[in-house]
């Protein structure tokens, strides 16, 4: 028993050393790793389980310390109480397990890491980009478009998720990058709102499906002598703060400014600028219990039937398909900045090679 007591603790000792050099090894990948990964989500859990790692290595040999002098049980009451596993086995198969799923990640960012160097996808991150991908752009009701939103500045823009009202689906992995962007940034049909429901007597003819006939039936709704009175909705003073708020934050990056400075739709003259306000004022007052970021992420959708090649290359910037030096429109110095990595040559990671936009109108209806 004494023999076997000895080389039980001498196991243990080569355990929690193996535990030890491993998990120094994998903290210093780890920090070398998060100066390349652009996976902020996947480099937090890594560092987390580091973290687990280290709490758990002190505090076993804590309660190991104080504990020792505590563990004496007779020959032969060992003989007769035999338990599957000691409280010791059970922490260092924990330990090993923290350890076993540290390693997991750091093959999936060494395989993120080999890509970025030679400019492919990696087969890892193409399989979790296929599974979760459509999970968070869009299923079921409503759905999820990526678009500008102004920075604090007040100047620049920044590429989010917006959360939409009509439904939209999820992208499509086809193989085509362009293709895919087109289909998950131009929108088509006619929303539901449209069809029928509160107000939707007003917006008769409004479809993604016709973006010219659209864009003069949602700006006939603000009132104006460019697009008449008769359609105008009226809207009582705190539709009119809430109507105020959206429109003096939701951008028209595409018509006019520069990439310093973005000009918001509010300040803005051109046709779509009046659709978008007239739009605005739409779903306050008929669709009020939608917050303003639906309202905004619907007008966003609709930013991508009117201006399909430029929402296209935010897209495609977002998604990793592109640099963000190709963006050359309004308030998108920001998103220069936004996507920029610091360290491996200032390079943003590319997941696919997408095809010019050239084709691709860069504003659909008058201006």
């Amino acid at each position: 028993m004494i023999h076997g007591s000895k080389e039980d603790a001498f196991l243990e000792k080569v355990i929690l050393f193996l535990v030890i050099l491993v998990g120094v090894v994998l903290i210093y990948s780890q920090f070398q790793f998060a100066k390349l990964s652009s996976n902020i989500f996947l480099t937090s859990v890594s560092f987390f389980l580091v973290l687990v790692l280290i709490a758990l290595v002190v505090w076993l040999f804590l309660s190991k310390e104080k504990g020792e002098h505590a563990i004496h049980i007779g020959e032969h009451t060992a003989r007769i109480e035999r338990k599957p596993f000691t409280f010791f086995e059970k922490v260092s198969y924990s330990l090993v397990a923290v350890v076993a799923l540290m390693i997991f990640l750091n093959q999936f960012q060494i395989s993120q890491v080999n890509a970025l160097a030679s400019g492919t996808a990696s087969p890892i991150s193409s399989f979790v980009k296929s599974v979760s991908t459509p999970l968070k752009l869009g299923s079921g009701k409503g759905g999820v478009v990526i678009g500008p939103q102004l920075n604090t500045d007040g100047r620049t823009t920044k590429l989010v998720e917006w959360q939409t009202i009509s439904e939209t689906p999820a992208p499509k992995d086809t193989g085509n990058p362009t293709q895919d962007a087109i289909a998950a940034v131009v929108p088509t049909g006619t929303p539901p709102y449209a069809l029928e429901g509160p107000g939707s007597e007003k917006i008769q003819g409004a479809t993604f499906d016709d973006p010219i006939t659209s864009q003069k039936v949602w700006a006939s709704l603000l009132g104006s002598r460019r697009f008449g009175t008769e359609n105008a909705i009226q809207l009582t003073p705190e539709e009119e703060q809430r109507w105020n708020r959206i429109v003096s934050v939701f951008t028209c990056d595409f018509c006019c400014g520069g990439p310093n400075s973005v000009t918001t739709i509010n300040r803005c003259g051109c046709a779509h600028s009046y659709a978008w306000q007239g739009m605005a004022k739409f779903f306050i007052k008929y669709y009020p219990q939608y917050t303003d970021e639906q309202i905004m992420g619907e007008m966003t959708k609709w930013k991508g039937l009117w201006y399909p090649q430029g929402m296209i290359q935010d897209y495609l910037v977002f998604t990793g398909q592109q640099l963000a030096d190709i963006l050359t429109h309004g308030g998108s110095i920001g998103i220069k900045q936004q996507f920029l990595q610091q360290g491996s040559g200032n390079q943003q990671q590319t997941h696919a090679q997408a095809t010019p936009l050239d084709q691709l109108p860069s504003m659909v209806g008058g201006c």
